[in-house]
């Protein structure tokens, strides 16, 4: 079942509405009052599952999310194009149900700010944020250091 924190947020964002001033939003709200509430599910911010983030605001939020929880996330940049990226994406899918931790995928085309902003000049790279901040990195498909990499840091 999947259960969403639709009430909960539009309770929470009624109630800052009715405050004084700009306060800060309640957790899974991301619009403003004046604009439809975009709500966070449980399964968003757990493992076992690859989500994908189309902009960097988007992805900033995945990653605080998952900050505030202590959690790994582990960020695949990839692109539609790269053949690599194909061949090792069934493997991240796979790790993202045995391991606790938040998977992301971002197409390096489609949010070029993010890859900018991380410093990725090739296609796969992942990064391993831990507390917000880059703990890792690995450039290349290899399988092998890929899973090492997430049990050392998921620890």
């Amino acid at each position: 079942m999947k259960l969403e924190l639709t009430s909960l947020a539009a309770l929470l964002a009624a109630l800052s509405c009715v405050m004084a001033g700009s306060s800060p939003r309640p957790f899974g709200i991301t619009k403003s009052c004046n604009t439809p509430l975009t709500t966070t599910t449980i399964l968003d911010i757990r493992g076992g599952a690859v989500h994908e983030s189309s902009s960097l605001s988007d992805l900033e939020s995945k990653i605080q999310s998952a900050a505030l929880q202590n959690k790994l996330t582990i960020i695949d940049f990839t692109a539609t194009w790269c053949g690599p990226c194909k061949a090792i994406a069934p493997l991240y899918k796979e790790l993202s149900e045995e391991f606790d931790a938040q998977f992301i995928k971002v197409d390096v085309d489609e949010n070029p700010d993010a890859a900018q902003k991380y410093g990725v000049s090739a296609m796969p790279t992942f990064l391993f944020i831990k507390g917000g901040e880059v703990v890792d990195r690995l450039m290349g498909a290899n399988a092998a250091r890929l899973k090492e990499l997430i049990a050392e840091w998921s620890l």
